[in-house]
């Protein structure tokens, strides 16, 4: 059995967070000039420590932002939830139309028409959180960063530790500092402890506290 410490980190800001829509995995957007500026180097990055990205081009620049000239390892599976139809929108554009009435009177939790549900994005969230477990165990490091998103990173906190999805929304720039116990394959036998992290943010409070997150906000994670 083997402890890993993991940064679960949310990129930077995006148009679409700016302007509250639903941008997942089918939204394919970069960092704003502000969101660039937002963050900074992550200091002091351990020596043999890995980075992990999801595909998508937000994740990407802010890795190289954060962790400049660190090689990193795309997985697939760490992308954002997909909204399906609506995707591209926000909740003043969708409001009435009764496929999203449907969903936020599920809680957020039903498959979005032509979309994901937060159950089957939970699975494949935890699947590409494993598999960089995985390669971490594999090349014998105690320390990994992933930047994701924020779906991503509230799917596998909830996975981990059994609560709300909800509970764990992150600002941009923003996530949490896990330890697990993992075996050689990269399961996870024990999680130990878990803290918020907000030191990609260039300015901004000591810490912060995630607010209660609704299905009706941003969901450009």
């Amino acid at each position: 059995m083997k402890k890993i410490k993991c940064y679960l980190i949310r990129h930077g800001i995006t148009e679409g967070n700016t302007a509250l829509h639903f941008n997942g995995s089918g939204t394919d957007e970069p960092l704003t000039e502000e969101g660039k500026e937002a963050l900074k180097k992550i200091e002091g990055v351990k020596p043999g420590s890995l980075l992990f990205t999801s595909p998508m081009t937000r994740a990407l620049e802010t890795a190289s932002i954060m962790f400049p000239g660190m090689k990193r390892t795309v997985i697939e599976d760490l992308r954002e939830m997909h909204f399906g139809i609506f995707e591209g929108k926000n909740h003043k554009m969708l409001d009435g139309k009764p496929e999203y009435q449907a969903w936020l009177d599920s809680g957020g939790t039903a498959k979005i028409p032509e979309g994901e549900s937060i159950e089957s994005f939970r699975e494949r969230a935890w699947k590409g959180f494993t598999e960089a477990l995985a390669i971490a165990a594999r090349q014998g490091t105690d320390t990994v960063y992933l930047v994701v998103h924020g779906g991503t990173i509230m799917a596998v906190m909830s996975s981990l530790t059994g609560k709300d999805y909800f509970d764990f929304n992150a600002p941009n720039g923003a996530g949490y500092i896990i330890e697990v116990e993992i075996d050689d394959a990269g399961n996870v036998t024990a999680s130990t402890t878990y803290d918020r992290f907000c030191g990609g943010l260039r300015a901004g409070p000591d810490g912060w506290r995630p607010p209660r997150y609704t299905p009706s906000d941003s969901m450009d994670r």
